[in-house]
């Protein structure tokens, strides 16, 4: 009992120390909080909303780029911007005004060729997976436990020499 009464005494000095700051932490830093965490979700949406609408266009592709400290994806197909994700009152140009054209994000689904390339050189897999388990079933081979004895090193080299030394005394 004296741990348990120990604990008790110390969470009630520390509650009544530290609860007046908890409380008025909780009360006033919930909403910039849970603004913080749904300004990172949103930004996520975002970028799968660009993507997804890139992947829908011909040769579409997305660029990330910021409007004072907000980002924003701008849809490209080809070379022509087409929207941004969030909506913006902001012209496109002058969004991409100093944006580098060469770090836009492609989506998967929009370069089918790099698709067939791959796949055409990756198995089928059914046959990998006999060969996997054809594999698994064999036992592996233990190598036995060698260890090199101090002053025993390079041990072929000395009997190279003993046969020497053998054939000169013969």
């Amino acid at each position: 009992m004296p741990g348990k009464t120990r604990a008790l005494t110390s969470a009630l000095r520390l509650g009544m120390k530290y609860g007046p700051v908890a409380y008025q932490a909780a009360r006033y830093g919930r909403g910039p909080a849970q603004a913080a965490t749904a300004g990172s979700l949103g930004r996520a949406g975002t970028k799968r909303q660009a993507l997804q609408h890139a992947t829908s266009l011909v040769n579409g592709s997305a660029l990330r780029v910021f409007h004072g400290d907000k980002q924003v994806w701008v849809v490209f197909t080809g070379d022509l911007p087409v929207a941004t994700h969030p909506k913006m009152n902001v012209p496109i140009s002058k969004l991409l005004m100093h944006a580098d054209l060469s770090r836009r994000i492609y989506p998967r689904a929009a370069v089918p060729a790099a698709r067939a390339l791959l796949e055409s050189r990756t198995p089928p897999v059914a046959a990998s997976r006999g060969r996997l388990a054809g594999r698994l079933r064999k036992p592996a081979m233990r190598r036995p436990n060698l260890r090199v004895l101090p002053g025993r090193a390079g041990r072929e080299g000395a009997g190279q020499e003993s046969a020497e030394q053998t054939r000169r005394e013969a």
